[in-house]
C-alpha cells in the first residue's frame, strides 16, 4: 500500500514540475512573426529585407528557410526568424 501511495506522490509531483516548467516553455514557443511589411529587397537563398513600419529589418536565407508564395520586392510577407535565420516566410 505504501508503494501505491508513494507513486501517486511521485506523480502529482512530477506533473507539478512539468506545469512549472512548462508553462515558460510554451510561452517562448508562441508562433508569431518575427516581422509584417513589404519586401525592400530580396535575394534568392541569401537575404531578404523587409520594411515594417519606420524600421526595415534584413534577414538570412538557407536552405532550411520555408516560403510560402512568391517572394519579390513590393509584396506582403510575414518572417519567421531563428537566430537571425528567416525560418519561414508567407507571402500575403
Amino acid at each position: 500500500m505504501k508503494d501505491v501511495r508513494f507513486g501517486a506522490v511521485l506523480a502529482v509531483m512530477a506533473f507539478a514540475l512539468l506545469l512549472v516548467v512548462g508553462a515558460p516553455l510554451m510561452a517562448m514557443a508562441k508562433d508569431d512573426p518575427a516581422a509584417t511589411g513589404k519586401v525592400t529587397a530580396f535575394e534568392a537563398g541569401k537575404s531578404l529585407s523587409v520594411q515594417v513600419g519606420d524600421d526595415s529589418k534584413s534577414f538570412k536565407i538557407n536552405e532550411e528557410t520555408k516560403i510560402e508564395g512568391e517572394v519579390a520586392v513590393g509584396k506582403e510577407v510575414q518572417v519567421w526568424v531563428k537566430d537571425g535565420v528567416a525560418t519561414k516566410i508567407v507571402v500575403k
